[in-house]
């Protein structure tokens, strides 16, 4: 099972050899493509051979690319290999409105308990979101996600508006695009349409599904934030500037714990399993085998 997160942060060429990885820089080193769960590429001055992008995208590696502000923003993922592909795409356009909208109450129901937890792991007041997760109602028509994300994180980070502390603002989208990227993969590699959610519709989003099923895992990343990265950050909250080290520790976000189907899994793990959960339940027209993430059992 891959297990490793590779980051590519100075000038580097990179190729395939052997099946393995080589990263060229002052000397030459090798890692096998089937350790890899994750590479990300941070400097303008790295080059990949083509041999590579495709053996990367054969193997299921999350590969991110960031920008000048060491942000991901794309991501290399195979062009749909499923074996079913088809009928798994059919399935999903196919997808009654009823079971569509019942999926989305489970999830954001899962996603308010989450957030509770959150709250009471850091000793802050949490019993109104356990009520609001017990009253989501199909589709979440009173917008339940919404109410309970304004008292989360006026609670959390202590700012109702969620722009300050400015640092925490930057160092979530970071832990959520690295998220979402492999859902996306996970989704692409099963052949399901990443474009066609159960609620985000948007026509300019290539990814309105992978943002759907982020939702219940959201909580899971700012846990990480708060316990791991924030507590190793010696800049000030103030800045929206993420420096190396907190970049470092966020792309490990993929090996952090959470809890589905009664075990522990590292995030990567869980984001397969929910992209495999979907499949089934839109498969059997049924919320049944939708099993979603939390922080304890």
């Amino acid at each position: 099972m891959a297990w490793r997160t590779i980051a590519i942060e100075n000038p580097a060429k990179l190729s395939l050899k052997d099946n393995k990885l080589a990263i060229l820089q002052d000397e030459e080193i090798h890692i096998p493509l089937e350790d890899i769960d994750a590479l990300l590429i941070d400097n303008p001055a790295v080059s990949l051979t083509e041999k590579l992008i495709v053996a990367l995208a054969e193997h299921k590696i999350a590969t991110f690319l960031s920008d000048e502000k060491h942000l991901p923003t794309a991501m290399i993922f195979p062009y749909s290999q499923a074996s079913r592909g088809v009928k798994n795409a059919r399935a999903q356009l196919n997808l009654p409105e009823s079971t569509r909208k019942q999926l989305w109450r489970k999830n954001i129901m899962t996603k308010i308990k989450n957030q509770a937890d959150v709250l009471k792991k850091y000793n802050l007041k949490y019993d109104d979101l356990l009520e609001l997760a017990k009253t989501v109602r199909s589709g979440d028509v009173g917008n339940n996600e919404s109410v309970a994300a304004r008292l989360y994180f006026s609670r959390l980070l202590d700012d109702s508006t969620r722009r300050k502390p400015m640092w925490y603002n930057s160092a979530l989208n970071y832990g959520y695009a690295l998220i979402r990227g492999v859902l996306a993969r996970s989704i692409a590699a099963r052949g399901l349409i990443s474009m066609v959610g159960i609620n985000h519709h948007s026509e300019l989003n290539q990814y309105n599904l992978a943002d759907d099923l982020i939702e219940s895992i959201r909580p899971l990343v700012d846990d990480y934030i708060l316990s791991v990265v924030a507590s190793h950050h010696l800049g000030e909250t103030n800045d929206y500037n993420l420096n190396r080290e907190d970049r470092r520790l966020l792309l490990d976000i993929f090996n952090f714990n959470g809890i589905i189907k009664g075990r522990r899994f590292n995030l990567s793990s869980i984001c397969d399993i929910v992209v495999d959960d979907f499949l089934s339940s839109i498969l059997a027209d049924s919320t049944e085998p939708f099993e979603l993430p939390s922080l304890n059992k």
